[in-house]
């Protein structure tokens, strides 16, 4: 049983890692208050939450997605949320889903605009909050139990 948990956690991360792609075009302003978000998602139909986004990407089944039931995809957005601080998003967390708000910077040779996508400042991109993608990478193998 050990050895096929150990197995499960492994494809799991693979896939994360194989996935932020899926994320990589997903903007949220890093910066933005509460508030902010609050008002955007109040008023903006190009912006949705990252509660929705997420648990989307994480029931699609794979290579698209993460292919977790709700309970293990409403799971992990839980201990998203639970650690938001760390995380530097929330479930309320606004992204924009209509344009690539920083888009000249994917392609930029510059190591510092590459650095941009992922400061905590301003504009970043999901697909490269590495500690989003550990975390969830780390929770998989839970998130999946929470389906059986």
């Amino acid at each position: 049983m050990k050895k096929l948990l150990a197995a499960i956690a492994l494809v799991g991360l693979a896939m994360v890692l194989a996935s932020s792609p899926a994320f990589a075009h997903e903007c949220y302003n890093a910066s933005r208050s509460a508030t902010g978000n609050a008002s955007i998602a109040a008023h903006s139909p190009s912006y949705i939450s990252l509660s929705d986004a997420a648990l989307d990407f994480f029931t699609t089944p794979p290579p698209d997605g993460l292919g977790l039931c709700d309970a293990g995809a409403s799971w992990l957005l839980d201990q998203i949320d639970a650690n938001a601080a760390s995380l530097g998003v929330s479930s309320n967390t606004q992204i924009s889903i209509r344009v690539v708000q920083a888009g000249g910077i994917d392609h930029s040779p510059n190591a510092r605009a590459q650095a941009n996508q992922s400061n905590g400042k301003g504009v970043d991109h999901l697909g490269e909050n590495s500690a989003l993608n550990a975390f969830i990478g780390a929770n998989f193998a839970e998130a999946s139990a929470q389906c059986s």
